[in-house]
Parts: C-alpha cells; structure tokens; sequence
C-alpha cells in the first residue's frame, strides 16, 4: 500500500503496537479514505487474496464529482444514524437501512420534528424494496407524528402539508 500522508487530510496511524497479531504491520483509516485498487492477485500457495492500493487525496481522484453528489443527497452535515440509513438504501440494503431509522426514531422525542422524516425515509425504503403497504404505513405514521406535534404547540403549522 501505498500512502504519500504530505498529500492526505484524512488521518490515519500504525497501530502495530495496539495489535491483537504481534509482528503485523497493522494501520487504522479514518472512515472515508479513499483508495485506487492497483492491482488484485490470489496468491496460489496461501489462496489469500493480496490488493494493491494507494490512499488517494480527498481534492485529487476520478471519484470527486460522485462523491460530491453522494453528499449532497445523503446530507453534508453531522454523520450519524438517519445519513448511514440513507446511504443503505442508495445501497439497495433496505433492511439495514430499515433497521437503522428505525433504531433512530426509538432514540427520538415524540415532539422531535426528526422524527416524521424519519418516518418518511422508512416509507421510502419500504418503497423501494417492494413492500408499498408497509411503506404507506410508515407515510401515514409521519402525518399522525405531525399532527400530535401541531396540536400540542410543538410545531408551527405551516411547516405541516
């Protein structure tokens, strides 16, 4: 593997001595790093697949305008549960997207306005896996949410529709 760290803004350091495998060369990646695969071979005596890569810059790989876009639609702000559930679904993994929102909504206020896009999102996912019932369930429980924050002053009401 190659890494040139003059050029990254991702962190990254050897954890060699925090290894459960003494004597391996072992080094943690930030979550996002972004690597170009060189080269792919089996080895034939160990059938262990070997990778060639480099750590790319976050400003200079083919990749830059997909991943601009990718947050743009998931959300540039704070990561966390409901962009993971996002990116699932963009994933086609509808059940763990599924099972992330719905983690989310159990850490929610009922008065949180979170929660009805959430809700909105796991209608969505419902959708797009096939399920078009459950999905209307999840839309119907989103207005109920709206309604219950409206009637009890928690929301203004013309930001409900």
């Amino acid at each position: 593997m190659l890494i040139l760290s003059w050029l990254l803004q991702k962190p990254f350091a050897d954890i060699r001595p925090h290894s459960a495998y003494p004597g391996e060369a072992e080094i943690l990646f930030m979550l996002g790093s972004i690597f170009r695969l060189k080269s792919i071979e089996c080895s034939s005596d160990s059938h262990v697949w070997i990778i060639g890569m480099t750590l790319c810059s976050d400003n200079k790989h083919e990749l830059k305008h997909v991943l601009m876009d990718m947050k743009q639609k998931l959300g540039s702000g704070e990561t966390g549960l409901r962009t993971l559930g996002r990116l699932l679904s963009t994933m086609s993994k509808f059940d763990l997207a599924e099972k992330y929102f719905i983690r989310l909504t159990e850490q929610l206020s009922l008065y949180d306005s979170l929660l009805d896009d959430l809700y909105e999102d796991l209608g969505k996912v419902a959708a797009q896996a096939g399920n078009f019932d459950k999905g209307m369930e999840w839309r119907k429980k989103a207005i109920v949410v709206k309604k219950q924050r409206l009637l009890a002053g928690k929301q203004p009401f013309y930001s409900v529709y």
